[in-house]
């Protein structure tokens, strides 16, 4: 197995996380460098057509494609420690807040940043005035977000899931790049900082 990543950006860094949470050592990681448009050159293309990253390549040379569906092509062949659920209520609830993070969190933020941040202007095609209102968004989601895990220590349920890398791996990128303070958000920081002090975060 080949991973196509980069620690400069949430969506690989996610994949790296998971990897090290299953202490998973047997996938090739190779780093591109986003800074230099590596990851749009016609080589890596001709593995991720869309130039995204990240992209696992299977032995067989299948692509993979996603920060979710690598994860969850992962779990299928590392089932433990389980990452997505076991019982229903579980596997229903941790989908429901990684959706839940993902379309009203992590997504006005990222447009806000993409949109809106001069060193995206090379990769987007960017549009100032949708940039702004989605982060006016994603500021309302922050202040939610914020009442929602006063009383939790984890998003999902009452155990580490992949919900919990979605979300603090986003808050901890997207929040600053919005230009925003996430020490602004109490309970947020709080379980970034608890989030992030595990050993799997340090990769």
């Amino acid at each position: 197995l080949k991973l196509y990543s980069s620690k400069l950006a949430p969506s690989p860094l996610k994949v790296l996380i998971f990897l090290a949470e299953k202490n998973i050592k047997d996938v090739e990681i190779i780093d591109l460098n986003l800074a230099e448009l590596e990851h749009k050159k016609p080589k890596y293309m001709s593995i991720a057509p869309n130039s995204r990253v990240p992209a696992l390549q299977l032995d067989d040379e299948s692509v993979i494609l996603e920060t979710t569906a690598i994860c969850r092509y992962l779990e299928s062949i590392y089932p433990e420690p389980n990452m997505f659920g076991e019982t229903p209520i579980e596997i229903a609830m941790i989908e429901m807040w990684y959706s839940r993070v993902t379309y009203e969190l992590s997504t006005p933020l990222a447009h806000g940043f993409r949109h809106t941040h001069p060193h995206m202007s090379k990769m987007e095609d960017q549009n100032k005035e949708f940039g702004l209102s989605q982060r006016n968004i994603g500021v309302r989601a922050l202040e939610t977000f914020n009442e929602i895990i006063a009383s939790k220590e984890f998003i999902a349920c009452d155990k580490f899931t992949y919900a919990d890398i979605q979300m603090a791996t986003n808050l901890n990128f997207l929040v600053r790049l919005n230009r925003l303070e996430l020490k602004d958000y109490k309970n947020l920081n709080d379980y970034v900082t608890q989030i992030f002090a595990r050993p799997s975060f340090s990769v």
